[in-house]
């Protein structure tokens, strides 16, 4: 198994289980554009999730956390949730807040590979660290 398969594995089971503790109903998807199916039934919502997961430490001082969203992700998945090691940090948004015009999402990091705060008006998903109410949204 590949150190990145082992991280999405970590990152999948981590957000399942965080969504089970708020009660969500959590289904997994397999090739059709989205990772998680999650459905809350208290709040009548039903998201299809896109997970990508990154590792800081296998980021050049120079390289920033970026990942590509395929076209089938941008048309089927509701939300983005960036999963993020070794801090364990989640970042979940909708996915029209945070998608760029070439189909990415990303965050900058400085020199010491510290996520840098976002400029106004940025797509950078480091804005929406731990807003679970965006899946309510």
């Amino acid at each position: 198994m590949s150190k990145n398969l082992a991280l999405e594995k970590v990152g999948r089971a981590r957000l399942v289980y965080t969504l089970m503790k708020s009660g969500w109903k959590v289904g997994e998807a397999y090739d059709d554009g989205y990772d998680i199916l999650a459905h809350h039934p208290v709040k009548d919502r039903t998201v299809f999730i896109e997970l990508k997961t990154m590792d800081i430490t296998n980021r050049t001082s120079a390289g920033h956390l970026t990942a590509p969203i395929t076209k089938t992700e941008q048309v089927n998945c509701t939300h983005i949730v960036i999963y993020v090691e070794p801090e364990g940090l989640f970042f979940i948004a909708r996915k029209a807040e945070i998608l760029t015009s070439k189909g990415n999402v990303f965050a900058a990091l400085n020199k010491k590979r510290q996520m840098c705060k976002p400029r106004a008006g940025s797509r950078s998903f480091a804005r929406f660290k731990n807003a679970w109410n965006e899946l309510l949204n």
